[in-house]
């Protein structure tokens, strides 16, 4: 069969959808990737089809709002203004996004379409021209639980009858209030463009609810259990991992000998996250360093610490190769992103993190529950001392490391890309979804 896989964001967000169309290449089904267009040689080195998506949106988190917005120095009324100020961007980029959706949908012709939240267009598009869709999740979000609240409401901690209850309002009300946002603007766009898509009786929510939209969520059991108050159609499948490519092989010359010829190593790297002072920053991580005696791999990513003149038990690289490099350090030291929490996880190394935005408080929090993470540093909180007292904490605490171990040989015991790849197909086969649309 024919699977298109839809997916937008950082390549926190795409690499899993890589790693899951490898494995149905493996299966011997044909795989279309749409996704950012900067992904394209990404994705066509996996050797898959590759169609692309507006940057538009990235890119808005190269812009100075986004980078106001995640600064801790920045009051609560600042942080709101730029994130109004973002919001307002995006709204009216959102249309060129559902174009190329629908567009690579129509051209495409596939015969299901698995689709990540970001890409929400694709259910609707997906059922006009009678598709079966499946919605793949990397963090739990759209299904209300009592066994834990939703991210960005307040933990109440331990669970009791409260707390569920609790877990469960707030999580209907974050949905509901997802859900109608998401269908306002699949409606004015269908409106706007009278491409005769069916939008009144969209509702993302109800169709989690229903079972006629399939939910797989990429990650492990043993990390968040499934939830038992969870419909049967909403799957914990594991993790997607990307394996026997350039992520696994050997890095630089100059990044393996730094490797070899240092103990005590650690991991220190924030992803996609803008530097807002990166000199600062890396002022600050190079006193935290030498403090905590250890020596570190620094990942500058987007951060722009590229130019920064470091130390000698310091190595700046723009990216590496998690697979190959997390097993060879003490700890991994990052902003609780799904994908770099997946990885330290995998390798059995204990994390520090230091959470922004979004998903990451709420992975922050996970991990530090399963006892492979002290509690999460404060962004506005973050100094050379804390972070050093913390290294040195992880490095002199036993039980970080046995628990990280543990719980890594739980993950490698998944096969997260096979459980997928049967849900994806279940759903395919059992679709009766009329043809509205035209193909």
């Amino acid at each position: 069969m024919h699977v298109m896989l839809t997916t937008y964001g950082t390549r926190g967000d795409v690499q899993p959808f890589v790693a899951l169309g490898r494995g149905l290449i493996d299966k011997g089904h044909r795989v279309t990737v749409a996704a950012p267009g900067r992904f394209a040689v990404f994705i066509t080195d996996h050797d898959l089809e590759f169609t692309p998506l507006t940057d538009a949106l990235i890119a808005l988190m190269d812009d100075p709002q986004f980078a106001h917005a995640s600064d801790p120095k920045v009051s609560a009324l600042g942080k709101l203004r730029s994130l109004f100020a973002i919001g307002k961007k995006a709204r009216g980029l959102q249309d060129t996004l559902l174009d190329d959706i629908f567009r690579a949908i129509e051209q495409g012709k596939p015969d299901v379409i698995v689709f990540h939240p970001k890409t929400f267009g694709a259910l609707p598009i997906g059922r006009h021209f009678g598709i079966p869709v499946v919605m793949a999740q990397l963090i739990p979000s759209f299904i209300p639980t009592g066994d834990y609240p939703h991210m960005g409401i307040p933990d109440l901690g331990p669970s009791g009858i409260l707390a569920r209850w609790y877990n469960r309002v707030t999580g209907k009300l974050i949905c509901r209030v997802l859900n109608a946002t998401l269908r306002r603007q699949v409606c004015r766009w269908a409106v706007r463009r009278q491409n005769g898509i069916e939008t009144k009786s969209l509702d993302i929510l109800r169709s989690c609810k229903s079972g006629t939209l399939p939910i797989i969520h990429a990650f492990s059991n043993a990390v968040i259990n499934r939830p038992k108050d969870w419909p049967t159609h909403a799957t914990v499948t594991g993790y997607w991992f990307l394996d026997g490519t350039a992520q696994t092989n050997p890095p630089d010359p100059a990044l393996q000998n730094f490797v070899e010829s240092h103990k005590n190593l650690i991991y220190i790297g924030f992803g996609s996250m803008p530097g807002n002072d990166p000199t600062a920053m890396a002022e600050m991580i190079a006193e935290a360093v030498s403090q905590a005696g250890v020596s570190a791999i620094v990942a500058t990513g987007w951060g722009g610490m590229g130019d920064i003149d470091w130390p000698s038990n310091i190595l700046a690289v723009r990216e590496v190769p998690h697979k190959w490099l997390f097993p060879k350090v003490d700890i991994v030291i990052h902003h609780g992103g799904a994908g770099t929490c997946a990885a330290a996880l995998r390798a059995g190394r204990p994390s520090i993190i230091i959470p922004f935005f979004g998903d990451q408080p709420f992975w922050a929090k996970c991990l530090h529950r399963l006892g492979v993470a002290p509690r999460p540093i404060k962004p506005a909180k973050l100094d050379a001392a804390m972070l050093a007292q913390q290294i040195k904490t992880v490095l002199e605490t036993p039980s970080y490391q046995n628990n990280a171990e543990h719980l890594a040989s739980k993950i490698a015991a998944d096969d997260g890309i096979a459980n997928a790849i049967a849900e994806i197909t279940r759903a395919a086969e059992q679709s009766d979804l009329p043809k509205t649309g035209s193909l």
